[in-house]
């Protein structure tokens, strides 16, 4: 497409100013269907300053030098010890790590840099000094060592950045002398936080020459970031990313979480995810904005929840990226009285946002909940409600984006669309658009993604979600088909629980399924049914797995020992009951933490309108509050019988 004078341009939805020009990043609010019309109608290359990540950093660079790109805490308390990177000194590092990057690879290759880290600067300088000389591999700092090696290998990593247990706590740091015997191949490991000059990452960048000219860079369509998926057994599957997509989902997620150059965005998502790496450090890299980092830790940081308020005034935040029960837990620990902020915009992500949260979140702070989607197959979020001042469709993830398009689908066992479903029917759904990934590593894996229209053999990319689309073209989620377990920022294959234990010689039957959390969204747990006649417990089971799951975040919280599995009417293990049973537990439990041997009792019930605790027995007004808080960040409503009849509910 030709480019059009900023005459012509200069139209809604462009910010004023900032219309599309060569050289520059276009900015937006894309709120009406024409907005989006007029969005979808501009290429990517007319709407950012270069077609590579560092060709957008040494844009912003040369126009803000001294503006803070990265802000990072140190402790989650306000007015404590932080560090600061200005553009120009980003652009700096960037460029020394990607020649010292180089200069581990062989002769006409390029580096493959796994870059292991909890949420540090560091980490964002090593992962976009990959992407502009080589390919980055971002690795959960959390698995076990034999699962890391597996990654790195299947990655050909040339090297590793990481850190130290006196500098990042628990990690699989921890094991670097097992982890050197594993891989004798890896020959070069730099390490963030490291004193001694041999190994540590900064002297090691200082040591670079920036004389010459930094060349042998990556071009838009290579492939630039390869991000593991679905587990870590077996041959692990990495998503093959270019950076041109990358710089696509990051101008979108811009545009639809806060486009303007003064924007602070505070992230508390782990950057080895896609939506820390992309729709919050690389966007806020594209718009020239400030990124503050909070803390190693994020939102796991119990600091940075109970402070969370003083920080964002402290900073001046207006974007937020979290899961809603990050965002319930910031509610829990807000202060009495007024808060001051500047937040605008403020998405979740990764769970229904429960409507009770939402409205009482915006009735206190003035800020309405928004809920986005994406997949690491699509290089991050695609969907998303645009207009923050206004109140979401609460329970949808919202439209697509400019560019992009969903389906809902049957699909055969060919990798076919079978038919479409009319609105508001369940089904798969299906997205086309400008950042499909480019395959996985493994290409006979490639059909459980992408799947064909037989009518005009179009390409689209299965999400492995069921859910319906509305008249108005908002997507509602159901569940996964796949049936994932997300615990925070760790998507579970639940086969990587299931494998192990039908591995055990006294379990006949096993499943595992989510169970709701109020701090990490939802644990592992599994249900297991015994060989007649075995012997065995929960706990002994539980041993079992705790030696042979290498990713310690899918080590199930608890098994429960059942006389008999449900299954559904055609002999399949019901996941959906036992994910019912699940939540029952975990209110119970919650409750007697709460309330010790005096807990109500309560029955759970499910209807078209979700899941409700049924309290016979009538409540104090207080304690009511109180367990409807609770059962709320359980993803359950309440009905209960209360002495003081003003209160509602």
């Amino acid at each position: 497409m030709s480019m059009r004078n900023a005459s012509q341009a200069a139209v809604l939805p462009w910010l004023p100013g900032y219309a599309p020009l060569p050289g520059r990043v276009a900015r937006a609010r894309c709120l009406t269907d024409s907005d989006r019309t007029e969005i979808a109608r501009w290429p990517i290359e007319a709407l950012v300053p270069a077609t590579t990540v560092l060709g957008c950093l040494r844009a912003t660079a040369a126009a803000q030098p001294d503006k803070p790109a990265i802000i990072q805490l140190h402790r989650g308390v306000p007015g404590g010890p932080r560090s600061t990177l200005s553009y120009a000194e980003m652009l700096d590092r960037i460029e020394r790590a990607g020649r010292l990057f180089q200069s581990h690879a062989g002769p006409g290759q390029r580096p493959v840099v796994a870059v292991v880290l909890p949420m540090v600067a560091e980490g964002l300088v090593a992962s976009w000094a990959a992407m502009a000389v080589g390919t980055l591999l971002p690795v959960n700092p959390y698995l076990e060592v034999e699962a890391l090696a597996g990654i790195l290998r299947s990655g050909q990593v040339t090297t590793l950045v990481t850190t130290t247990t006196a500098a990042g706590g628990d990690g699989v740091w921890r094991d670097l002398d097992r982890l050197r015997e594993i891989m004798p191949e890896l020959r070069h490991i730099l390490l963030v936080g490291e004193t001694d000059p041999a190994r540590g990452f900064d002297d090691a960048l200082a040591g670079v020459g920036t004389e010459a000219p930094l060349a042998g860079l990556t071009g838009p369509e290579d492939v630039v970031v390869t991000m593991p998926t679905g587990g870590t057994t077996g041959l692990p599957k990495l998503v093959r990313m270019s950076q041109r997509r990358l710089l696509i989902v990051s101008w979108n997620t811009g545009t639809l979480m806060g486009p303007e150059p003064e924007t602070v965005v505070a992230n508390g998502m782990p950057n080895f995810h896609c939506g820390g790496l992309i729709p919050l450090g690389t966007r806020s890299l594209l718009f020239g904005q400030t990124l503050l980092t909070l803390t190693s830790r994020g939102f796991r940081d119990r600091e940075v929840v109970a402070n969370f308020w003083p920080l964002m005034e402290e900073f001046g935040v207006t974007s937020v990226l979290s899961t809603p029960t990050t965002a319930a837990a910031i509610l829990q620990a807000s202060p009495e009285g007024r808060v001051h902020h500047r937040i605008t915009d403020f998405h979740c992500g990764g769970a229904t946002i429960p409507v009770d949260l939402m409205e009482r979140f915006h009735q206190r702070f003035g800020i309405w909940l928004r809920e986005n989607w994406g997949l690491t197959e699509t290089h991050g979020t695609i969907t998303g409600h645009p207009d923050p001042s206004t109140r979401p469709r609460v329970g949808s993830v919202g439209r697509a984006l400019p560019g992009y398009t969903l389906r809902v689908v049957e699909i055969d066992g060919h990798s076919r669309i079978d038919r479409d479903l009319p609105p508001d029917s369940c089904g798969v759904v299906v997205a086309q658009g400008p950042s499909l990934m480019l395959g996985y590593n493994l290409p006979d894996r490639d059909p459980e993604f992408f799947v064909t229209d037989p009518r005009d053999g179009s390409v689209w990319g299965n999400s492995g979600d069921i859910g319906r689309l509305d008249g108005d073209g908002y997507l509602w989620l159901s569940g996964r088909a796949k049936d994932l377990i997300i615990r925070g920022g760790h998507n579970i294959d639940p086969r990587l629980i299931e494998d192990v234990l039908d591995a055990h010689p006294a379990v006949r039957l096993c499943a595992a399924v989510a169970e709701p959390d109020a701090d990490k969204g939802e644990m592992p747990v599994a249900y297991v049914e015994l060989m007649e006649g075995a012997v065995t417990s929960g706990t002994a089971l539980r041993d079992w797995c705790a030696g042979r799951i290498a990713e310690r975040a899918a080590l199930p919280r608890e098994i429960h020992i059942l006389d008999a599995l449900p299954l559904t009417p055609v002999g399949k293990i019901s996941k959906v009951a036992l994910r019912f049973d699940a939540k029952r537990r975990a209110l119970q439990r919650a409750l007697s933490d709460r309330f010790g041997a005096g807990a109500p009792g309560f029955e759970l019930t499910t209807g078209p309108r979700g899941d409700r605790a049924v309290f016979a027995a009538p409540l104090a007004a207080e304690a009511a509050a109180e367990i409807t808080e609770i059962a709320s960040r359980l993803h359950c409503q309440t009905s209960i019988q209360q002495t003081d009849p003003e209160v509602t509910r």
